[in-house]
């Protein structure tokens, strides 16, 4: 039987595919019960930074190939955002035939699955499983197919021949209160061998978990992730004023984080410190650096730090700005530790780069939803109508 590979191989071969070329018919939204398959590129944005036209050409011709594939087998396209494709499908075995074939060219996409119910509206869907699916595709690698145990159970019996599942077990996802047990598909045309999965489980870090999703946020997030992804950033100021939603974006931006510092992301909460000299102490108590007889905490901290790969936030720092002469001590003398301070001013440091975080802006009330047609349809569309 022809692999979903093989064919994706010739039709590369007998076309230049653009996206303008892709002419198919959609098929209907699935409802219901829907196996969603969200779909990235593994380090894209290196990519781009480096040869943005090349990158241009080769995400237009993955884009069209992965379009292709997913409406042969009755996949809805119905998102398409950077380099990200998500799909819904009615039939759950549909979808794992859709997601046989790995690396295109030099670029490998990670794939994963989940099903359950969603809210569709507008040809869009809502609700917490785009959530569960985003944050298990989060932890893959490119090359790497993951399904959800409950995409598992549907498909067990009906997989393509020379197919088979990896149990890789539980697994903590960010802002996601009940892990999920995660499945690696193995057939012989894909890689299978992976390191462990970038859940947060395996990361270092003393993050709380957060019981809401992050709303409004999403630009902020990405900018300033890959601002600390860049080497030379390594003091980042969220600046801006108090009650504007600084320390929930650092929590989130530094969750996010946890793949990127070998040692660990580690919150130090400074609202309830006013004396400057208390800043040290916080830093390895949050670590959990032990006193060695009668050395300064500064001298202590330093060592413990000089050769870690971390990342620490530092919230709620406008109260001890006189500490900021400790933090510069710190990064010269630990030169692959990364700050990310919240504070109301700059810091005013040599090495020191600011983000502004203005408080979210509220709905025009002209387009509020109706309320009274809101509790008749649901909260959730009310609220995805807010959101907006």
């Amino acid at each position: 039987m022809r692999t979903i590979g093989q064919h994706i191989d010739s039709t590369a071969q007998t076309s230049h595919l653009h996206m303008h070329d892709v002419v198919s018919i959609l098929p209907e939204i699935p409802t219901g019960t829907v196996t969603f398959l969200f779909t990235d590129i593994e380090g894209s944005t290196p990519r781009w930074e480096q040869h943005p036209e090349a990158m241009r050409a080769a995400l237009a011709r993955q884009d069209a190939l992965r379009r292709s594939v997913i409406t042969a087998h009755g996949g809805f396209v119905f998102k398409m955002v950077g380099d990200a494709v998500y799909a819904a499908f009615a039939i759950p075995a549909d979808a794992l035939l859709a997601e046989q074939w790995g690396e295109v060219g030099p670029l490998r996409v990670r794939m994963a699955l989940h099903t359950g119910v969603a809210r569709c509206r507008d040809n869009d869907y809502f609700g917490p499983i785009l959530n569960r699916v985003a944050r298990v595709l989060s932890t893959g690698y490119g090359g790497q197919i993951l399904l959800s145990v409950a995409t598992v159970e549907l498909v067990r019996d009906s997989l393509p021949g020379g197919t088979s599942m990896q149990d890789l077990g539980e697994h903590a996802l960010k802002d996601l209160l009940r892990p999920e047990h995660i499945f690696q598909l193995r057939c012989p045309e894909l890689p299978c061998d992976f390191p462990p999965l970038k859940s947060l489980l395996r990361h270092l870090h003393n993050l709380p978990v957060q019981l809401t999703p992050l709303v409004g946020r999403e630009q902020e997030v990405e900018t300033i992730c890959r601002l600390l992804r860049r080497p030379e950033v390594r003091l980042l100021t969220l600046s801006g004023p108090g009650g504007g939603g600084k320390t929930r974006l650092a929590i989130h931006v530094a969750a996010d984080l946890t793949d990127r510092f070998t040692d660990g992301v580690f919150l130090v909460p400074l609202a309830h410190i006013s004396d400057p000299e208390r800043v040290v102490p916080a830093i390895a108590r949050a670590l959990a650096i032990r006193e060695v007889g009668d050395q300064p905490h500064l001298e202590l901290l330093k060592s413990a730090l000089k050769d870690k790969e971390m990342l620490l936030l530092l919230d709620n720092f406008e109260q001890v700005l006189a500490a900021a002469v400790q933090l510069a001590e710190v990064l010269t003398a630990c030169p692959n530790i990364t700050m990310l301070v919240t504070i109301r001013v700059m810091l005013h440091l040599q090495a020191e780069h600011e983000f502004m975080v203005h408080p979210l802006t509220l709905p025009s009330l002209e387009r509020l939803p109706n309320l009274a047609h809101g509790k008749e349809q649901g909260g959730n569309e009310c609220y995805q109508q807010l959101r907006e």
